[in-house]
């Protein structure tokens, strides 16, 4: 049983699926951290800062 072409790429097809799926598992693990990390934080949005004002530039006089 040597191996043919055929079966050696059927084997090299069968490896990069594989890493593409274990890449692709690690990649929605690591979305699934990002978004409980960001659901995680402050619901206050602009809580140390000026609430929701604008900065206005007066124009000295005199």
């Amino acid at each position: 049983m040597t191996d043919t072409p055929e079966n050696q790429a059927a084997e090299a097809e069968a490896e990069g699926k594989a890493k593409f799926r274990e890449a692709l598992e690690r990649k929605a693990r690591n979305a699934r951290s990002q978004q409980a990390h960001n659901e995680g934080g402050l619901k206050l949005k602009g809580y140390s800062g000026p609430n929701g004002q604008s900065r206005t530039f007066r124009r000295k006089a005199g």
